[in-house]
């Protein structure tokens, strides 16, 4: 993710540029250029949806469109509702062509996980597919923001959720850009044990943003199976690891993944286990507009002082109230502060 985010929205503002605008009832149809730059024509807007990937599936809820969703992936369970909807696959790249069919939409909206040939299998029946990009990384999620608010007829609110979110990343940048090296932790993240993120990550790109240093950044492989020794000779400040998305965000679940960080005997001597600096996630923190929470939360660990004014969790619960219509329960990141 480029640290200058402004540049990744101008470019999505010339791409909307050619899109056509959904006009009220008069509109039957609009032409979108979606996340593999394909100009793709729908329904505007579409009545019945197919969506294959769990944030699109929030966004349409976000922009009036629960009722339109007929068919979803196993992991669009939020908002409340979702989980209700029938279910057509795993995921993107599992979707069952058949069930989707069945289910008769107008649209369907995936990821860059979708094989080609469902692809093509889905538009020879003259069903549009919308592919969305990468909502992990703040150009990429806003521009998503902006072409699912033009298709669901909601621009007003697509513009207030991208301010929203556009706020939030820019207190982060301006508060870390001008920070010297010496003064940016050491970072190791673990998605699984001992597998960690290198350059070309969006977790990479997220701690950079935030003003840390990965200690995986120049491994050889995008996503390294790291060791015990290889951490402790990195001796990192800070560790992030994550919960599976299966389990429930609560503090037990959260505290009981910390507590086996910092008994874990690879890690015990490190900087990070030595200072109580390990912190846990739920991955759904961070999935869809929920993204700019997530960050803050990196930016809070990795620069407590440069952030003391700074909730978190109270972003993420306004975020959910001024567009989701609910507040936050459960426990999302351990410890919080």
């Amino acid at each position: 993710m480029n640290k200058k985010i402004v540049g990744g929205v101008l470019l999505a503002l010339m791409l909307l540029s050619s899109l056509g605008v959904c006009e009220g009832a008069m509109a039957e149809t609009i032409t979108i250029v979606d996340g593999m730059n394909r100009s793709v024509e729908v329904p505007c807007p579409p009545e019945r949806i197919v969506s294959t990937t769990a944030s699109a599936s929030e966004f349409i809820c976000i922009f009036g469109g629960m009722d339109n969703i007929v068919g979803r992936d196993k992991y669009s369970t939020f908002p409340p509702g979702l989980e209700e909807k029938p279910v057509v696959g795993g995921y993107s790249k599992t979707t069952n062509v058949e069930l989707v069919l069945d289910l008769d939409p107008d649209v369907v909206i995936s990821d860059t996980s979708m094989l080609p040939e469902t692809i093509e299998q889905i538009e020879a029946t003259g069903v549009p597919v919308v592919i969305v990009g990468m909502n992990c990384q703040l150009d990429s999620l806003m521009y998503n923001i902006r072409v699912i608010g033009e298709m669901m007829d909601d621009e007003e609110t697509a513009e207030e959720l991208n301010e929203f979110i556009q706020e939030y990343a820019d207190i982060i940048q301006e508060r870390t850009e001008d920070l010297d090296e010496d003064e940016k932790p050491l970072v190791y993240h673990e998605c699984r044990e001992y597998k960690s993120n290198a350059a070309g990550t969006p977790k990479d790109d997220h701690i950079t943003f935030a003003g840390g240093i990965n200690i995986a950044h120049d491994e050889p492989v995008e996503r390294p199976i790291v060791s015990g020794e290889w951490v402790l000779e990195k001796n990192p400040d800070i560790i992030v690891t994550r919960v599976s998305g299966t389990n429930p965000a609560t503090e037990e679940v959260l505290k009981e993944k910390r507590d086996e960080i910092l008994s874990r005997p690879g890690l015990k001597e490190t900087n990070a286990v030595l200072n109580g600096n390990v912190y846990v996630y739920h991955p759904f923190l961070r999935r869809g507009p929920r993204l700019p929470g997530y960050l803050l939360y990196f930016a809070k660990w990795f620069h407590p002082d440069l952030f003391v004014d700074i909730d978190p969790a109270a972003v993420e619960d306004e975020l959910l109230q001024r567009f989701y219509g609910m507040s936050m329960e459960g426990t999302w990141a351990y410890p919080s502060t």
